[in-house]
């Protein structure tokens, strides 16, 4: 299998799958950065072309995402489906998953220690990284990204592209739209509409057009 990226969160990633014992034939994809060895940790091939992973897509096409921005998730995510690629989850064994009226898209990280209630609905690509809370009937789309220790209360809904910071709050029945950055710490009491920035406590709008 192929994690996109071989940095920072990609990592993290790693750590999942190395206590989910899914550590047979992995390999790292970074054709960015100019700093890396061949190897992570000098144990996992880091594959620095499109060509060289379409060579390993033909052997096995099991590809996961290892990277943190929204945008970045999506747009590798096209590039390797475009490549015959297939989409894969990556989920912590210690997350807590409520049984009932649960839906899992494809693609997700579920990172350690998060916890998700009944009536949760993940879209395509979605990561719940470490720490976070996720409670009833809460609803994320495509590509977004809750940040450590983030609480999502019930009856949220959050749209496509949308980073939650680190920590933060976002109370019950609240929407938030699609391409909305939501500061670390912040905490959310009312909706919050498409293409914004809102930070602080309580969370106020501080960019528009984002």
């Amino acid at each position: 299998m192929i994690i996109l990226g071989a940095k920072g969160h990609a990592k993290d990633v790693l750590s999942v799958l190395a206590k989910n014992k899914q550590l047979q034939d992995l390999y790292f994809f970074d054709d960015v950065s100019k700093d890396l060895s061949e190897k992570l940790y000098g144990i996992y091939p880091i594959i620095n072309s499109i060509d060289e992973a379409k060579l390993v897509l033909q052997q096995s096409p099991e590809f996961a995402i290892g990277l943190g921005s929204p945008k970045s998730r999506s747009f590798l995510c096209s590039k390797f489906l475009s490549l015959g690629g297939k989409l894969q989850a990556v989920i912590s064994t210690s997350a807590s998953i409520g049984q009932y009226d649960v839906e899992l898209g494809p693609g997700l990280n579920i990172m350690a220690n998060v916890y998700i209630s009944n009536g949760v609905k993940l879209s395509t690509g979605v990561l719940i990284n470490a720490g976070a809370l996720l409670h009833h009937d809460v609803s994320i789309g495509r590509f977004s990204e809750i940040s450590p220790g983030a609480i999502i209360t019930g009856e949220v809904t959050i749209g496509d592209f949308v980073s939650i910071g680190a920590g933060a709050t976002i109370l019950p029945k609240v929407k938030i739209g699609n391409n909305v950055v939501i500061g670390a710490g912040a905490v959310v009491t009312k909706d919050i509409p498409d293409h914004t920035v809102a930070v602080g406590v309580p969370a106020k709008i501080i960019k528009s057009n984002y």
